[in-house]
């Protein structure tokens, strides 16, 4: 009986030391993973004959510029969109880049404007408020057209959108200021900074 006892006590001397050893392993492996959380990025927009590029969680998203309103000009399909594949989660600012390149004056050129121009995000809308993105520069065929010091950043404050987007042109959002362009008919390339709060 004694011996008995004295075998469950090891037992149980042993399974508390096996708890406390994975839960000392588990914090690091918790952090690490945490640190190294990653999230996309991609150029999308939407022009006013309607071609478009959606963003990553619709259902028409794709890596070819789409237009299901009006025919689109057999070029288009030489356009080349390159995304963010890694934004780190990291308190270091980072500077990034989305681009679309490969077009011909006849894809988008010929219009007059972009219904929308916007990075979108893989980053959860509720983060939001925990990321600082700024120096937004835009250029069209090379040349800058614009910059923002500081990102205007979507879900507006009263919505609760799935993602985070840096909105650049939005005719249909007010707090998107609106400037002058000549529609692009080479490419777009678009680079911020991101910093994780």
């Amino acid at each position: 009986m004694k011996s008995s006892k004295t075998a469950k006590r090891i037992l149980s001397l042993v399974l508390a030391v096996a708890v406390v050893a994975s839960s000392v392993i588990a914090a690091p492996l918790q952090k690490r993973a945490s640190a190294a959380a990653s999230y996309g990025a991609y150029l999308c927009l939407t022009t006013e004959m309607w071609t478009f590029r959606n963003a990553h969680n619709d259902s028409k998203f794709s890596n070819e510029l789409q237009n299901t309103t009006n025919e689109l000009a057999p070029a288009a399909s030489k356009a080349k969109f390159t995304d963010v594949k890694s934004m780190k989660k990291a308190k270091k600012a980072k500077k990034y880049t989305v681009s679309l390149t490969g077009l011909k004056p006849e894809v988008i050129g010929n219009e007059t404007a972009f219904n929308t121009l916007f990075v979108d995000t893989s980053i959860p809308g509720t983060m939001k408020d925990k990321i600082s993105v700024t120096n937004v520069q835009v250029f069209f065929d090379g040349k800058k057209v614009k910059t923002f010091k500081k990102a205007v950043l979507t879900p507006d404050p009263d919505k609760t959108d799935d993602f985070t987007q840096i909105q650049i042109i939005n005719t249909w959002n007010s707090r998107v200021p609106t400037f002058k362009y000549t529609m692009p008919k080479k490419s777009i390339k678009v680079t911020y900074t991101i910093k994780f709060k």
